[in-house]
């Protein structure tokens, strides 16, 4: 499996709020883009993911931008990863309709490893992520 760039940077952004998460300060789009190395476009559209998955909240005005809405150590990787992606998915025939379903020899397999995947990343905080503890 393979995270996309979406993926990466959505949890590049999520680790730099996670760190600023006690000083209760936001942090604005160019900051990010200078911290994680990432356009100020392309994060704006991660940002905007983040939002809608009540990962994020933004402020107006001059000291306005971007903060947690949860507690890094409530927050999981695995939250953060699948608001940016469609889905976490291993294969595209996981949760379709396939016709080679009821044939399948991999289907299990497949659905097991995705499972375990995301149970895994369930089981990392933000908070461990940004201070390295894994």
């Amino acid at each position: 499996m393979k995270m996309s760039s979406k993926a990466r940077y959505g949890l590049y952004v999520a680790v730099e709020l996670a760190k600023n998460y006690s000083k209760n300060e936001c942090l604005n789009v160019s900051t990010l883009s200078q911290a994680t190395g990432v356009t100020e476009k392309y994060l704006e559209q991660i940002i905007a993911l983040m939002k809608k998955a009540d990962i994020v909240s933004a402020t107006r005005g001059a000291s306005g931008g971007y903060k947690l809405s949860v507690c890094p150590d409530e927050l999981t990787v695995g939250q953060v990863l699948r608001a940016v992606e469609d889905n976490l998915e291993i294969v595209d025939c996981l949760h379709s309709d396939c016709a080679q379903r009821s044939k399948c020899v991999a289907r299990n397999l497949w659905n097991k490893l995705y499972e375990n995947i995301n149970s895994y990343l369930d089981t990392i905080t933000l908070t461990q992520l940004s201070e390295d503890n894994l």
